[in-house]
């Protein structure tokens, strides 16, 4: 029996029966007009409730019918579904082996050229494609096993099915993690009495165990630290009064942070820029995140939001042009640029700066014409030296500075190409110039300010006869695929050796560029968590706002007690973050 034929029969059974209930119920009535007497009127009402449990009984299980058959006809439909799409799999596999077909008539046409073409040349042939075959491999080898110690790629584009490498010099001692025996442990200090805004009572009435009667010995004490937002909404009055000497009206004085008749206050909008600038959170999310802390008492506009920026951005121009004159006088400038995205365009934000100052500036690409919109390096004196990752347009005839190259860059340029062609030469020169920094670290550790010059001396013989190494090396692995790579590598070597090791003559100055890359991370951050800017300005009010919180971080201020001072209209100078003043 089919399920549908179970269902029918059980709909039937169940009309029977609700036909008996209406004789049972008429017979009720006839009953109740005194036709048969009370032994029969009994017995029919126990037939009633019978017939009404077996009503019932039979309705869940037509319920229940019914259900498996609606279960069932979705089964079906899916199957149907899967059907079609089986079908549509077949018809692109069937595509694919029709393409296979003819590639494969194609390879056999070619194959049986090669086999009627002389022997000679059939062999020089086939020889040139195996060795063709072997440098491709050895690429797209080369490519798959890049990472962060041998190219640019950054850890977070790391393919899911690949290790990780994060750059550690830490060396493992074989303890386990956390807390060693001995340590100290780290708690919250203790509040005083006066301390207490609040206090919660849990007393007890009677035993929990038992529900006898308690007797007072003592109490334990449990302090919790928390914050609740208070929203407060101020009326500043402004009295108007007239001068009895001239008859003119005057008024209060109205500070400039209080021109609108209703209006949020500084507090609200250095969190609104502090989720934005350096939280990194988007317009929409920061809307949200502020109606939820201030419990929708305080809704701002997307709209509101954006105009923040851009006056915050206003208000900055003062202090971004005194950093900018600041960068100008450093005796020593790292920079470096990194791509961010503007309505689906590449574009650039570029960090000039040191350990104390750090301008950002954003522009539609990288290149000469942002670096002459900054007028910043051709500004610069020719004492001042300039660290970067060897970006070649610093050695225009145009600057007149020094320049510095970074060894963290040069490690993985050799780094790469060890990977890639194993020689020595590059493995050598890498451990070589780990060796002069691990030195120099424990110079500097004892005060020196520079290698003595049989030292440097020494250095560079090495230097010379691994430069000479690596000649013989390249003449001996040519029309490879690295040769580009290893030929390009040397003969910068040779022509930026000044500019790479002079750190070795000056221990104030430094060995990598990673001072720039660190300031410039945040874009990536930023870029990941609320993607890219609309427009250009929007690009720029970010640079001058990041100018400002980590110039204010760099030296020791709150980043948001920075921007609550600059939404009152009172912005840190430069002056006063340097301690000129």
């Amino acid at each position: 029996m089919t399920l549908e034929e179970a269902y029918e029969k059980r709909r039937q059974e169940c009309l029977s029966l609700q036909r008996q209930l209406k004789k049972a119920e008429k017979t009720i009535g006839e009953l109740s007009a005194g036709t048969y007497v009370d032994k029969e009127k009994a017995e029919h009402l126990r037939t009633i409730n019978r017939l009404t449990q077996e009503v019932q009984h039979l309705k869940n299980k037509c319920g229940r019918l019914k259900e498996w058959y609606d279960q069932r006809s979705r089964y079906a439909e899916i199957q149907r579904e899967e059907t079609v799409e089986v079908k549509l799999q077949i018809e692109e596999l069937q595509e694919e082996n029709k393409a296979l077909r003819e590639e494969n008539e194609q390879l056999k046409k070619r194959l049986e050229a090669i086999y009627n073409a002389p022997s000679e040349k059939s062999n020089e042939l086939l020889q040139a494609k195996i060795s063709a075959l072997e440098d491709e491999i050895l690429r797209l080898n080369s490519i798959a096993n890049n990472d962060g110690t041998n190219s640019g790629l950054p850890t977070s584009q790391m393919p899911i099915n690949k290790n990780k490498v994060i750059p550690n010099s830490r060396v493992k001692t074989g303890k386990k993690k956390g807390g060693q025996p001995g340590h100290k442990k780290h708690s919250l200090t203790p509040l005083s009495s006066n301390e207490i805004d609040d206090t919660v009572d849990h007393a007890l009435e009677t035993c929990p165990k038992c529900g006898g009667d308690l007797k007072y010995i003592g109490e334990k004490h449990k302090d919790v630290i928390d914050y609740k937002v208070t929203v407060i909404k101020t009326r500043h009055i402004f009295y108007e009064y007239e001068c009895l000497d001239c008859g003119k009206t005057v008024h209060s004085p109205i500070p400039l942070s209080i021109k609108e008749p209703v209006q949020y206050g500084s507090e609200i909008q250095a969190l609104s820029l502090a989720l934005i600038n350096q939280g990194f959170v988007s317009i929409n999310r920061t809307a949200q995140i502020i109606a939820g802390l201030m419990h929708d008492q305080i809704t701002l506009s997307q709209g509101y939001i954006c105009k923040l920026q851009k006056r915050a951005a206003a208000l900055l121009k003062p202090f971004v042009s005194a950093v900018r004159m600041a960068v100008i006088r450093l005796k020593l400038l790292y920079w470096d640029d990194t791509v961010i995205f503007i309505n689906t365009a590449r574009a650039c934000m570029r960090f000039y700066g040191n350990e104390k100052i750090a301008l950002y500036k954003a522009h539609e690409a990288k290149g000469r014409a942002g670096i002459d919109e900054d007028s910043i390096l051709a500004a610069l004196s020719p004492d001042t030296i300039v660290m970067h990752d060897h970006n070649t347009l610093n050695y225009n005839d145009d600057f007149q500075f020094q320049n510095i190259e970074c060894n963290e860059h040069l490690a993985r340029d050799l780094q790469s190409l060890i990977d890639a062609s194993g020689h020595s030469w590059c493995e050598k020169l890498k451990k070589l110039i780990q060796n002069a920094e691990h030195d120099r670290k424990l110079l500097l550790a004892d005060g020196a300010i520079s290698f003595d010059a049989e030292y440097i001396k020494d250095f560079n013989r090495q230097l010379d006869e691994l430069l000479t190494k690596a000649d013989e090396e390249y003449i001996t692995s040519s029309n490879r695929y690295f040769e580009c790579e290893e030929r390009r590598l040397i003969a910068r070597l040779r022509k930026y050796r000044d500019n790479y090791f002079m750190w070795l003559s000056d221990f104030s100055l430094p060995t990598t560029n990673n001072l720039s890359e660190r300031s410039l991370r945040f874009t990536k951050t930023k870029q990941k968590v609320s993607g890219q800017f609309v427009k250009l300005r929007y690009a720029e009010y970010f640079a001058d706002i990041r100018t400002y919180i980590e110039t204010c971080y760099r030296n020791g201020v709150n980043s948001f007690k920075a921007l609550s001072r600059l939404t009152s209209g009172k912005p840190y100078t430069l002056s006063e973050l340097l301690g000129e003043v």
